[in-house]
């Protein structure tokens, strides 16, 4: 395999990126122009425009071997021989296959590179998989593993960089697996610091590229989606959309697709029912609503909006409707105003004075205006909008709908595909973000915005913990257990699918109420996997960050079909090693209405503080669904608690939420509650 194909397709894929103009690009997507394959040794490889893991590719030499099972004339060091016209190829009829691949010397490897046979029969294709190192070629860690698209475009696993002399591919493979080609990465290597700065790992490999995606209250599972390609977003398809559900508790990511719903779900507004059913709206194919229920597994078709949208944002309310505004990407630009989906009646209904103006952007492209708005359901039946306008309103859901102005975020502006978490009851951190959705610089502004009645003035924190330390849009984020912020990815210069000015630091806001500035930003463990446009991140029922994807453009060269965890600092000992957790043993009961009290048995005593996060649903920077809610356990017996949850409908939104008790600053692992509409 040859280095200069790697570095040849990334950069001109990144030279596009920087020097077309995005309407360019989005037209050669609409006509079907991706061309996304190359030559390596004269044979034609589709790329799927990855990137390739950060560093620089091994040289061979010295390398050996060893294998499962080969078929006669393939042997397993052919496939590293620099050369297309031979292959290795394991056995037929065993349940699992690998290649054990032994380096010269040890070094910090970052990923690797898998050419499926090429033009050869697709029963050999590698799907399943897992990717581990070794110093010793005995003793083995797992650094990537999922489900890869069966095809034979090339194969990319790209994880932390971990030092190692042995490589090691294995999946199950009935049929046998024939591979032509296997390059080898290695990077600088990063010294942990995992209990001051978190740590990076495993990756998980998706068949698509995680664009939007939401956690099963249920399981613990996060179900993600592309849009109907698995690598491209348009050209002239839809009514189906590509899904993958990657289980923690399986350990696997399978692949779906769903058709029954005639939807195109890319670029659509998500938000969880109170029964934690993920509730999908417009995007690609704008006018349509899909509902997953996680309880059965099934995808099914609701009731059609109003208007189409696309990149409309969605909010749950607090008697357990939806509330939707904006999405000019799609159906048609402006007068995108409010309307309302309740899920018992499976009806949609307008709110023409829910106006959408009031929220506009000054961007110079007219359908971006209203796109991602930071939305969070409050009380009595009200949305806040706290961006990515300057301007900030209320929004109200009788009748024909309101809107009233709510001030404005001081010492900021515009923040298009900034972010916006809500990191205690009525607490909203703002960060980041751009005056243009893209060709602009972006910014480290940060505010906090404190919330209390209705069609009232929000109060407005400006330069928060003296703002970010980079610059970010296109970035993610998290509200974490102890009600820190975790925030991952974006550029300094936002550039729809480029890849130049990317923040590989990820960083951490601690809120301070003690603090002027509300708290205290911190760099966190760097990154070696860029996350940029159409990336996500999601909060799991373990206290970990699943965050991923990034890309979805057909020839774009920024397709990132994975996603990491992120274990924060708070799970681990300087060693690396899991931190002692407290366990919640039983909550009682499990569903409660607003101002409800819960009962908890801990396996030992706990802190006072403990807190309640709603399970998130993300997209496009997007994730209004998640909140934290501080709680205090107040002591009934040994090992026995309760606390109390907020007693005005909207605060606590109706759905489902971690309960995380704590121990010296280390969360548990959640368990389920149910908030009910009152």
């Amino acid at each position: 395999m040859k280095t200069e194909f790697y570095a040849l397709a990334f950069l001109l894929g990144a030279v596009r990126a920087r020097v077309e103009d995005l309407k360019d690009l989005e037209k050669a997507y609409q006509e079907g122009k991706t061309p996304d394959t190359t030559k390596v040794h004269g044979v034609d490889v589709s790329t799927l425009s990855q990137t390739p893991p950060q560093g620089q590719q091994i040289p061979t030499d010295g390398w050996t071997a060893d294998c499962t099972s080969t078929e006669s004339g393939h042997d397993c060091d052919l496939a590293f021989d620099d050369n297309n016209g031979t292959f290795w190829q394991s056995a037929s009829g065993g349940n699992a296959q690998s290649i054990s691949i032994h380096l010269k010397d040890e070094v910090a490897i970052s990923g690797i590179i898998i050419v499926p046979l090429q033009g050869g029969d697709e029963t050999h294709f590698i799907e399943e998989h897992e990717v581990s190192l070794s110093t010793d070629g005995e003793n083995w860690d797992r650094v990537a593993y999922g489900t890869w698209w069966p095809d034979d475009s090339q194969k990319v696993a790209a994880f932390q960089p971990r030092k190692a002399k042995h490589v090691r591919l294995s999946g199950p493979a009935p049929n046998g697996i024939a591979i032509d080609d296997i390059a080898i990465y290695q990077d600088k290597y990063i010294t942990p610091n995992p209990s001051k700065l978190g740590a990076w790992g495993p990756t998980i490999d998706f068949p698509v590229v995680p664009v939007s995606a939401a956690v099963d209250a249920h399981t613990g599972d996060v179900v993600a989606w592309s849009a109907w390609g698995y690598d491209q977003f348009v050209a002239g398809k839809g009514a189906k959309t590509q899904t993958a559900t990657w289980s923690p508790n399986k350990q696997t990511v399978t692949k779906r697709t769903v058709s029954d719903t005639h939807h195109d779900m890319f670029c659509s507004g998500i938000s969880l029912d109170e029964d934690s059913k993920i509730i999908v709206t417009g995007g690609a194919d704008g006018g349509q609503t899909s509902i997953y229920n996680t309880t059965d597994d099934a995808w099914f078709q609701a009731a059609g909006m109003v208007q189409s949208r696309g990149y409309q944002a969605s909010a749950t309310l607090s008697d357990g409707r939806m509330f939707v505004i904006g999405g000019s990407w799609s159906g048609g630009v402006g007068g995108k105003n409010g309307e309302v989906y309740d899920p018992k009646t499976n009806t949609w209904t307008s709110l023409d004075d829910a106006k959408v103006v009031k929220m506009y952007t000054k961007d110079r492209r007219t359908y971006r205006r209203d796109n991602h708005g930071w939305l969070f359901g409050w009380t009595d039946g009200y949305t806040f909008q706290a961006g990515p306008s300057q301007q900030m309103n209320w929004y109200g859901s009788s009748g024909t709908g309101t809107q009233q102005g709510a001030g404005q975020r001081t010492g900021d502006q515009d923040a298009m595909c900034g972010n916006a978490v809500m990191y205690d009851n009525g607490k909203i951190l703002t960060f980041g973000g751009s005056p243009w959705y893209e060709d602009k610089n972006a910014t480290t502004n940060a505010n906090i915005i404190s919330l209390d009645k209705p069609d009232q003035d929000a109060t407005v924190l400006s330069n928060a913990g003296g703002g970010m330390h980079y610059a970010r849009t296109f970035h993610s984020s998290v509200v974490l257990p102890d009600g820190s912020v975790f925030v991952n990815g974006g550029q300094s210069y936002g550039v729809p699918f480029g890849q130049d000015d990317v923040q590989m630091t990820p960083e951490l806001f601690t809120p301070d109420a003690s603090n002027e500035q509300g708290g205290t930003w911190q760099d966190l463990e760097t990154n070696t996997i860029i996350r940029v446009y159409h990336s996500l991140s999601l909060l799991l029922q373990d206290g970990t960050v699943f965050t991923g994807g990034g890309g979805l453009c057909g020839e774009c060269a920024s397709n990132h079909f994975d996603a990491q965890i992120y274990t924060p600092a708070y799970l681990l000992n300087e060693d690396g090693s899991p931190r002692d957790r407290p366990e919640i043993q039983s909550v009682s009961p499990s569903s409660v209405k607003p101002g409800a009290t819960v009962e908890v048995t801990t396996a030992g005593p706990v802190d006072t503080k403990a807190s309640i996060v709603r399970y998130g649903s993300t997209t496009h920077t997007v994730n209004t669904d998640q909140r934290r809610i501080a709680v205090e356990l107040k002591s009934t017996g040994d090992n026995k608690y309760t606390f109390d949850i907020p007693s005005a409908p909207g605060q606590a939104l109706p759905g489902y939420y971690m309960l995380f008790v704590m121990k010296d600053g280390v969360p548990s692992h959640s368990v389920n509650v149910q908030v009910t509409s009152d």
